[in-house]
């Protein structure tokens, strides 16, 4: 028989304030990331001006 209580994890870890800002610092990061890449290549004409003549 399992000491752990119906309905709850032993292995769950708890979230917390730090776990959540490392989270969302990373998706910053990554917008910031692609954003730049995206700059690069309209500043290196790359990327068309539009389709429409």
């Amino acid at each position: 028989m399992s000491d752990s209580t119906p309905g709850t994890s032993p292995a769950a870890t708890p979230v917390t304030v730090e776990s959540v800002r490392r989270v969302h610092l990373s998706e910053d990061w990554l917008a910031t990331g692609v954003g730049l890449a995206l700059v690069v290549l309209g500043i290196l004409g790359l990327i068309p001006e539009g389709l429409v003549p």
